[in-house]
């Protein structure tokens, strides 16, 4: 169907008027309206904000009718804290994280002042957010599951610091460029133990395979392959999230997003792009050093002796991948150690212990490599993770 061009012109001045009208409104009657259209969503209403939360957007929606909405770009809503009375620690962050998400819990994990920001649009069929917060941990809890009709999964992809996702026993590690999934239907614990920064992609269940639901692994940074995925993935989320794009444009992305995570199993499945590309040599190279990470007497030298070959040729077969030998091994063993710090069954082991069990030789260069990849000293870290 062709609409003329006087119609446009006249839904988006129906448009404009809409906003005058949301802005001018008592926020008991934004209240009453939006219980018509969407009685779950209760934020409050920030008179002085200008920017729409869930609340405004469907009250948007409601004076401005489906095909206005359509001609124009998808609403970005955003969501922001910064609590500045001590006995609220995290403000309105549980209401944001509602509004934005579902009902989740949130509890802190060190004394430190919070703030967090929440940015999120509609590509049908899933929602894309950033979130970029504080560290905290945040609980969906039983009680949340009984009063709610939410049929979701969330998938989140980490940007930056540690993630910790653990539901039915299960526990995900997320580093930078990892995706860690939950189903919403079932009580989780997602903790971030330091400042974080990730975009969430919720997905109607019924949308993924049942297969990836059950306990999940994807970590992505492992392989050159799963790096490329994290890379697009997050290139789509940061399309959706630029505030330019059409709704047709957005349900593209959805679907499209929603395909790839649903083949991110068999994606990491697969040889790695760099082992299919580099020598045979360095493949096993690489394999022994996954096996053997935890002998302090592994490294450049060990690897020639191994397999037969110079130190020298050794580290030009590591320069294809861009990383030194050291490198690779410190990665595999500070990964071995951030484990063990977060098993709460390794409690009664010491940090030297731990330490030295995964290759390490010097505890004061560990301490150091260690806050270095995780933000906190092993101490801090381990602390944290307890609480």
């Amino acid at each position: 169907m062709i609409f003329p061009i006087e119609n446009i012109g006249k839904r988006a001045a129906e448009l404009f008027l809409a906003r005058q009208r949301f802005e001018q409104a008592s926020p008991a009657r934004v209240r009453e309206l939006d219980a018509k259209s969407h009685p779950r969503c209760q934020p409050e209403i920030d008179r002085n904000s200008r920017k729409f939360d869930r609340l405004s957007y469907w009250r948007y929606r409601l004076l401005a009718g489906p095909f206005t909405i359509s001609l124009c770009f998808e609403v970005l809503m955003e969501w922001s804290t910064t609590p500045s009375r001590p006995d609220q620690p995290f403000g309105s962050w549980a209401d944001d994280l509602a509004a934005a998400f579902v009902r989740l819990e949130p509890r802190r994990i060190a004394d430190l002042p919070f703030g967090g920001a929440i940015s999120r649009v509609d590509a049908a069929p899933i929602q894309v957010s950033l979130v970029t917060a504080t560290g905290h941990t945040v609980l969906r809890l039983a009680s949340h599951i009984a009063s709610s009709t939410d049929d979701l999964c969330f998938v989140n992809l980490q940007l930056g610091g540690l993630g910790r996702t653990t539901q039915r026993g299960h526990e995900q590690i997320s580093t930078p460029g990892d995706l860690a999934l939950v189903d919403t239907t079932e009580p989780f614990e997602i903790a971030n133990y330091r400042d974080f920064k990730l975009f969430c992609f919720a997905v109607p269940r019924r949308l993924l395979p049942i297969a990836l639901l059950d306990r999940p692994r994807l970590n992505l940074s492992a392989t050159e392959t799963g790096r490329a995925l994290s890379r697009t993935l997050a290139s789509y989320a940061e399309l959706s999230l630029s505030g330019s794009q059409l709704p047709r444009t957005l349900t593209l992305i959805g679907m499209h997003v929603t395909d790839l995570i649903s083949c991110a199993p068999e994606i990491l499945s697969d040889i790695s792009v760099e082992r299919v590309h580099t020598p045979v040599l360095l493949s096993m190279m690489l394999d022994h050093i996954d096996r053997y990470s935890n002998d302090p007497k592994l490294g450049a030298a060990a690897l020639a002796a191994r397999f037969r070959c110079s130190e020298r040729y050794v580290h030009r077969l590591f320069a294809a991948t861009g990383r030194s030998v050291g490198e690779h091994l410190n990665e595999k063993r500070i990964a071995a150690c951030t484990r063990k710090l977060l098993d709460r069954n390794s409690a009664q082991e010491t940090i030297a212990e731990i330490a030295f069990a995964a290759g390490f030789r010097d505890i004061s260069h560990f301490n150091r490599l260690f806050k270095r990849c995780n933000g906190l000293a092993p101490r801090e870290f381990r602390r944290a993770a307890a609480r």
